[in-house]
Formats: C-alpha cells, structure tokens, sequence
C-alpha cells in the first residue's frame, strides 16, 4: 500500500511540473513589440517554431527570407526549465537544410506581456549570463 502511495505521488508531482513548463511554452507565442535606443524592432515567435525579427526598414526570419544571397528560414528553440531560460534563433539555409547561423539568448517572462530577453550578436559568441548588456524588453502586441 505504502508503495502504491509513493508512485502516486510521484506521478502527480510529474504532471505539475510539465504542466508549469507548458504555461512558460505558451507563453512565448506571440507578436512582441520592443524599444531599443531609439529603434523600434518587433519580435513574432509562432506556435510552428518559427521566428521574425522586425525593424523599420527591414524584416529577418520566418518560414522564407533573403539572407546573403541566400534564401534561409528563421527557427527558435528554448528551454525552460534552465535559469536563466535560454532561448537560441537559428538560421538554416532552405536548400540544404544546414544551419547558417545561431544566436544563443536569454529570457524571461515577468508577466504575461512583458518579455526580457538579451541576446549574442556574432558566430562563436557565448550565451550571455544575465540581462545586464544586449538586452531588451519586449512588450506583447494584440
């Protein structure tokens, strides 16, 4: 009985935790609007996987765009479950399905609509350790 008792709670135990990471999935999904210096940029993770940023004069990510010459597609995959919660933007040229480029990222979710993030800018730079340099906060759109 005692032993019946212990899987139990370790089943209902399981399930609350993916249940708290699911609502930080989530989360995620959406349209960001964020301010740096004086530049407004726009940040869209879909529900498929794919990222776009947007600046005011130019548009980098998603399921197809021109990079280089090349035409490339935008992917975000994070974790969660780590402090701080990392977040990586890989670009993969379309033809050949190999990765061009990866920026490695933090972030976090202060509220529902409030999203921080800081991000590394350069192939071979490590993932920043906290929000005190290349950061922005972004604000959810609609």
């Amino acid at each position: 009985m005692k032993l019946f008792q212990k899987l139990s709670l370790i089943v209902i135990i399981l399930l609350l935790l993916n249940s708290f990471t699911a609502v930080k999935e989530e989360a995620l999904v959406g349209r960001w609007k964020g301010k740096e210096k004086e530049d407004v940029n726009f940040l869209t993770l879909s529900a498929d996987g794919f990222a776009t940023f947007e600046t005011e004069d130019q548009i980098m990510g998603g399921k197809s765009f021109k990079m280089r010459g090349v035409t490339a597609s935008m992917r975000y995959s994070f974790n969660a479950t780590t402090v701080p919660a990392t977040i990586d933007f890989i670009i993969y040229e379309d033809q050949t399905h190999n990765e061009l480029t990866r920026l490695r990222g933090i972030y976090e979710i202060n509220t529902r609509d409030e999203l921080h993030l800081a991000l590394t800018f350069g192939e071979g730079m490590d993932r920043p350790v906290d929000f005190s340099t290349d950061n922005v906060m972004f604000y959810r759109v609609n």
